[in-house]
């Protein structure tokens, strides 16, 4: 199936935004994309499209930066997007229940992958994930990898082994107030 590429480009950017609606606010859907990166390359035949160096990916309140994203579409539709940095980085608003209160996550890794078949997020290598309400923690999470089933809205954390030099699953949560 042969795309044109900047049509291309949209409609493998959508994976990235539908894949973290799960975090983010619903008013950032109706919000323009803007992907800015030193280069980018696109193959038409492979259907891949490359942005590296210093890549800015902005829509609404998301941000993602990193050093290289690569947006691949498979023949039957389905689309998939790495983003790789030293760590690449995301951060999104998401809705809140409570007018006043402003909900964050904020996500670091070294890969951070987008699987739009199976709607799973990856962040893999000093993986990072936090949440925050005006501004105070309210959750941290770290480990090797952490991926989020946004299905089931299920979080799986793991370290990379025991002993000297590895890294355990960490999990700090912040005690809720009894009136939330």
């Amino acid at each position: 199936m042969n795309h044109p590429p900047i049509p291309m480009a949209w409609a493998l950017v959508s994976l990235f935004l539908y894949s973290a609606t799960a975090w983010s606010l619903e008013s950032d859907k109706k919000q323009p994309t803007t992907i800015d990166a030193n280069q980018m390359n696109y193959n038409e035949k492979a259907s891949v499209n490359v942005f590296t160096g210093n890549v800015l990916l902005t829509r609404g309140s998301l941000v993602v930066r990193g050093d290289k994203l690569t947006l691949r579409e498979t023949k039957d539709g389905t689309q998939h997007a790495t983003i790789e940095g030293s760590p690449a980085r995301f951060k999104q608003q998401r809705d809140s229940t409570k007018p006043s209160e402003v909900l964050l996550i904020n996500g670091t890794a070294n890969l951070i992958e987008l699987d739009g078949a199976s709607s799973v997020v990856t962040l893999t290598g000093q993986a990072n994930l936090q949440k925050s309400s005006n501004g105070q923690l309210t959750e941290s999470i770290t480990g090797n990898k952490i991926v989020y089933q946004q299905n089931s809205e299920t979080l799986n954390v793991v370290g990379d082994g025991n002993g000297p030099g590895k890294s355990r699953v960490q999990a700090v949560i912040k005690p809720r107030d009894k009136a939330e």
